[in-house]
């Protein structure tokens, strides 16, 4: 039994960790592959005449902001773009509150009740990307 259980969780961890380092996911046209994507940080930037071509965004699974950046230059390359539009943005993903209260009896037999809290927001930094085809 001991073994059978050993299995299964080892079998959970393994899909998490192919499902946690699986490629962003892609929505939109693709053409055929390209060498070479421009990569931009905002649409400003872009001195050409473009067209938009498709949209993805990724921030799980992948060990650093470098490695996610590397990610979408090539699912860019292997959808036919010319170039990225990358932002870097923050989500909330959750929320996480304590808080401690103390009451005291004071020599008048009086009640004091004081209490502290504190909120954090836990963040999760994303990439958005907008890939671009130029006219």
């Amino acid at each position: 039994m001991k073994k059978a259980t050993t299995f299964a969780m080892l079998t959970l961890l393994v899909a998490g960790l192919l499902t946690a380092c699986s490629s962003p996911k892609y929505f939109g046209k693709t053409y055929a592959p390209t060498s070479n994507v421009d990569v931009y940080l905002a649409k400003e930037d872009v001195k050409k005449n473009f067209t938009t071509m498709g949209t993805t965004d990724i921030g799980k699974g992948f060990g650093s902001l470098e490695t996610a950046q590397q990610k979408v230059i090539e699912l860019g390359k292997a959808k036919g773009a010319d170039g990225v539009i990358m932002v870097l943005t923050e989500e909330v993903v959750s929320t996480s509150q304590t808080g401690t209260g103390v009451v005291t009896r004071s020599k008048k037999k009086n009640v004091i009740g004081t209490s502290s809290s504190s909120t954090m927001d836990i963040k999760q930094k994303k990439i958005m990307a907008t890939f671009i085809k130029y006219e």
